[in-house]
């Protein structure tokens, strides 16, 4: 090959190289150590309370790195983060943001889900989904516009006008046309250019409604649904009885692009009245079908929540809205974090740390109790997709601390036989000498000394003897018919049987006793 087709090629190659990594540059976000502190702060108040002082307490939590069973929690859990972050970092893929590993990515890698999903948020305005679909993912955002001021009728018409059923839904009702007059003229007219900026729109010449959620499009058109129906409004022509309930709106995939609003129904169809050969109207039994239809009524802006799919973080991070993510992370997902980081620290052979314990794991009220003092410091969304470390400045690993910063996890002093801290000599320099003597140690006690005390327990019981006690059969006699009578067998039985009694009243006297016992 040519020298000047080789050099084009390597210019090319470069260019493509270059500009890959530009663009992950400007798309990947940095580290902020937000879930780094919030993790340990909800440790340290464990390690807190095991050693007696108040959760959230900041005098013991400032001298508390200093103690080793906090460091060695710490370091344990740090270690494991930071096992999970390198495999991450191997195994990249669609968990990770231009190609480097978020706290997202530990949390797959740690195997934390939240209602089935590696992220799921409630929130009523800002949804945001990331599910695990076969061998891939698909993240699923949507924002919901926030509404205007807006004050309703005082008088709307009746409960099933269709304003009032509008309203009553919680959707925006204005005044249309209103051509013939009516309950229609009590609302307010519409704003200037109301189109542009609304979700979702329906207009029916007398009203104009506006909705904002598919949500508040599902309880309308139930609603109006019903209305209909108890009017007759689907009956067939021959007599059918026919019902239609309204399960839901939602968006379908249109072809070539886009979405389109769509709704199911339940219809319930009930053949007319025939008579039977003795003339009595008999009444069929209804016949419950589903039916699908798109809303075409309805008027899809470009503000709508549409809901939008991916299938990796690196496409997704961009189309995410401020509003997204500021989402507070679920306090039982950042728990079940927190809780698998330091189970899988204490199944650590050389783990020094606080144990772990299986009947008391983490859980929503602990991060609750932390939350409470750091209000300001709950992870969102935002935080979940940035990464755990950065490797030029955390050359130890993930650094687990409640003040975890760019510099918490410093390069290793290579010679510890030199600090700038301490003096030539090597030492640290501790002051003058206070002259305080070495501590000296009582005589220790024999055997005999120490099992005194229990053995000189409850003299009165060690001289305790039984009383001497004898029993005799009971043998009631009773006159009938000028005779004394004697009841004794009993007795004859009772000696007959009297090592299997002995038996049993012996068992039934261990389980008294045991019942006293478990019961004080």
């Amino acid at each position: 090959m040519k020298l000047w087709k080789r050099t084009l090629l390597c210019l090319c190659l470069i260019s493509m190289l270059a500009q890959q990594v530009l663009a992950n540059a400007v798309l990947a976000p940095v580290e902020n150590y937000v879930v780094n502190r919030a993790v340990a702060g909800i440790v340290a108040n464990r390690i807190a309370a095991a050693e007696g002082v108040a959760a959230n307490d900041a005098v013991w939590l400032a001298r508390a790195a200093n103690e080793p069973v906090y460091a060695a929690t710490m370091a344990g859990i740090s270690k494991q983060m930071t096992a999970v972050n390198i495999a991450s970092t191997v195994v990249g893929g669609a968990l990770a943001i231009a190609g480097a590993p978020v706290w997202l990515t530990i949390a797959a890698g740690l195997g934390v889900m939240a209602v089935g999903a590696y992220y799921f948020t409630n929130d009523q305005l800002q949804k945001v989904s990331i599910n695990q679909s076969g061998s891939s993912v698909v993240i699923q955002t949507e924002s919901t516009p926030i509404k205007p001021a807006y004050i309703p009728p005082v008088s709307s018409g009746s409960s099933e006008s269709f304003g009032a059923m509008a309203v009553a839904s919680g959707l925006l009702v204005y005044r249309g046309s209103c051509s013939y007059g009516g309950d229609c003229l009590s609302y307010p007219p519409a704003p200037a250019e109301y189109w542009v900026d609304a979700p979702f729109m329906l207009s029916n010449g007398n009203f104009v409604v506006i909705a904002y959620s598919l949500a508040e499009i599902s309880r309308f058109m139930k609603a109006d649904t019903k209305r209909i129906s108890d009017g007759g409004g689907y009956d067939g022509y021959s007599g059918q009885r026919v019902v239609k309930t309204f399960n839901g709106a939602f968006f379908l995939p249109r072809s070539g692009g886009g979405q389109d609003l769509f709704g199911t129904y339940t219809v319930s169809t009930t053949p007319p009245p025939v008579k039977n050969a003795s003339g009595v109207e008999v009444v069929g039994m209804p016949v419950i079908t589903t039916e699908t239809k798109q809303l075409f009524d309805w008027t899809v802006g470009a503000n709508a929540p549409i809901p939008q799919t991916f299938t990796n973080l690196t496409d997704a991070y961009p189309t995410l809205t401020d509003a997204q993510k500021a989402i507070p992370v679920p306090a039982s997902q950042l728990a079940e974090i927190t809780n698998e980081a330091w189970l899988r620290a204490a199944q650590d052979p050389n783990y020094k740390g606080l144990p772990y314990s299986v009947t008391q794991p983490i859980t929503a009220a602990d991060v609750a109790t932390w939350q409470a003092a750091n209000p300001n410091a709950m992870p969102t969304l935002g935080d979940m997709l940035r990464p755990a470390r950065n490797p030029a400045t955390d050359p130890n690993g993930v650094p687990i601390s409640p003040t975890a910063n760019s510099n918490s996890n410093p390069i290793p002093n290579p010679n510890p036989g030199t600090n700038p801290g301490t003096n030539p000599s090597g030492r640290p320099d501790l002051g003058e000498d206070p002259g305080v003597p070495d501590p000296t140690l009582e005589d220790t006690p024999d055997a005999a000394t120490i099992l005194s005390p229990l053995t000189s327990l409850f003299p009165e019981l060690r001289s305790y003897q039984a009383p001497s006690h004898v029993s005799q059969c009971p043998k009631p006699t009773f006159d009938l018919f000028g005779r004394s009578i004697v009841m004794d067998a009993q007795c004859t039985i009772a000696e007959q049987f009297r090592s299997e009694l002995a038996a049993v009243m012996l068992v039934v006297w261990l389980l008294v006793g045991l019942f006293i016992l478990l019961s004080a």
